[in-house]
């Protein structure tokens, strides 16, 4: 028996299928699919580019009072690059792998054994399902006739993926956005590998740094004093020794099934190496970055001067990529109405989400400094998590659940 297609997947599919995906992402295809759905809706919009072709789409449920702090939805529209398929050379044998069993742009509905779909594509679950799932809420809250006290605000940004330095990041300063009066930010969550959902309130702060050593060159044949290398290698080994340590912390921290609590830890990884131009010539310049995320729970501060003196003690110069990022907590007290509200109304579904860390940054961090309380939170569970890897998709009966769980989630807010 053919099971019919229910609309709002239908309209989930094709936001899949427009191309946002960096280098180059189809942002203009976005924003007329976005206005469109507004259009459908009843819903009022807005389009803000702080940097020209980056649009924030910004669609607005007009509540009954709108001199009250609104409730934002926040979610971005941009997706990663794929790798659909690799060349592989065995032996001298060139063998083909695919690595995406479906296209990963074709929003392919694929039906599981046990009567479910899998929604196949690049964003189905980073992020555009959640996008999707608030409209759709929205859709449900409109259609219903109920009326709330306050507005709600869904805000679609670019190029969250790279930063979002030129979008969330800048919108917050904007006029247009101090305009929209937001009291409570529900944002970017994490997909729950089992049958706990969780809340984020904070993240790791972005602790990027990039090493340089300079030293002696000279003929590879000789034993060269004072090397690039030389230098830059003890630096190296600290950092893989406490890389070890924060490891054993978070396997001591986790229980072995998820990765929950990782954003209590400091994530440490050698991710570029550079240096030397020919195989007998002793670079006289070698540098390594470390992508280095580091958890709010200590003093940042404190971390990047250990750094810096590590940096200074072997004489290599040291650059922190992004020098301005800060921590930010959101508060977890109930005595905040709208933080009382968003736990209550998810005990209505006997929903108790886990506090967390997020282990990565986000959009939150720009909204968070404003002032905001920011909480990432998707409703969506017992699903593998596949943002970013080949092969991503979303359980259709996750996707209908959550919409049902906004629903309720946006009411108990707006009704604060």
């Amino acid at each position: 028996m053919t099971v019919a297609e229910p609309d709002c997947i239908s309209r989930f599919r094709e936001f899949v299928r427009i191309k946002t995906v960096h280098p180059n992402p189809d942002y203009e295809a976005s924003k007329q699919y976005l206005i469109s759905q507004a259009k459908d809706i009843g819903l009022t919009y807005q389009v803000v580019e702080c940097v020209k072709g980056k649009p924030i789409v910004i669609l607005g449920l007009e509540g009954s009072d709108p001199s009250l702090q609104s409730i934002m939805l926040g979610s971005h529209i941009d997706v990663v690059p794929v790798f659909e398929v690799s060349f592989i050379n065995i032996f001298k044998h060139i063998k083909l792998v695919e690595f995406w069993t479906y296209p990963p742009f074709a929003a392919e509905r694929v039906p599981t054994e046990d009567g479910d779909f899998k929604i196949y594509g690049r964003g189905s679950q980073d992020m555009k399902c959640t996008s999707c799932m608030h409209l759709e809420a929205l859709r449900k809250i409109v259609n219903s006739g109920t009326k709330l006290k306050r507005t709600v605000y869904a805000v679609l940004a670019p190029d969250e993926e790279i930063g979002g330095y030129d979008g969330v990041n800048l919108l917050v300063d904007t006029f247009e956005f101090k305009n929209l009066n937001v009291g409570f930010d529900l944002d970017e969550g994490m997909l729950a590998a089992d049958e706990r959902y969780s809340v984020s309130y904070s993240e790791r702060i972005n602790g990027q740094v990039r090493f340089t050593a300079h030293g002696n060159t000279g003929h590879g044949s000789q034993f060269i004093e004072g090397t690039a290398i030389e230098k830059l290698l003890p630096v190296i080994n600290a950092l893989m020794d406490r890389r070890e340590i924060e490891k054993k912390k978070l396997a001591a921290l986790n229980d072995g099934k998820t990765n929950l609590r990782s954003g209590e830890s400091i994530a440490i990884n050698l991710t570029q190496l550079g240096g030397g131009k020919q195989a007998n010539v002793v670079p006289a310049t070698f540098s390594a970055v470390f992508d280095i995320r580091i958890t709010p729970l200590i003093d940042s501060n404190e971390f990047k001067n250990w750094i810096i003196e590590l940096a200074h003690s072997y004489g290599v110069e040291y650059e922190f990529l992004h020098p301005k990022e800060n921590k930010y907590i959101s508060t977890l007290d109930r005595s905040n109405p709208f933080v009382d509200a968003f736990f209550a109304s998810l005990a209505e579904r006997n929903i108790i989400p886990i506090p967390i860390i997020c282990p990565a940054t986000s959009d939150c961090r720009h909204v968070r400094r404003t002032g905001i309380p920011v909480y990432g939170f998707v409703p969506i569970k017992n699903h593998q998590m596949l943002a970013h890897d080949h092969d991503e998709y979303v359980l259709e009966s996750e996707f209908l659940n959550g919409i049902d769980i906004y629903v309720d989630v946006i009411i108990g807010l707006a009704s604060v």
